[in-house]
């Protein structure tokens, strides 16, 4: 496991002590984890809806029904295959002539 170590001011300290004490927790870092777990969570739930509205603004939704949900996702991965090879092209140093 990684360690750190922080200064704080003493009204930071505090302020930490006081936490620790009213949470019931057994050690600061305990409300260090607390603290960075939490921010983690908020940093994906804001990713995630990001991502969320790129899907809403990137045009009208897709009906999927048995009928075309085989092309559907047939389509989803060539899309994919097209990205990745368009990114390893760009990725992979070219080759000059001597």
């Amino acid at each position: 496991m990684a360690t750190f170590h922080i200064t704080l001011s003493e009204s930071l300290y505090q302020f930490v002590t006081e936490q620790v004490a009213e949470k019931g927790l057994d050690h600061s870092d305990q409300y260090f984890e607390q603290l960075i777990e939490a921010e983690q969570r908020r940093s994906l739930e804001e990713y995630y809806w990001e991502k969320v509205q790129e899907g809403l603004a990137s045009g009208p939704p897709i009906r999927v029904t048995e009928e075309n949900r085989e092309a559907f996702w047939n389509g989803i991965k060539e899309e994919i295959l097209q990205r990745l090879q368009t990114r390893r092209a760009k990725e992979s140093p070219t080759k000059e002539a001597v």
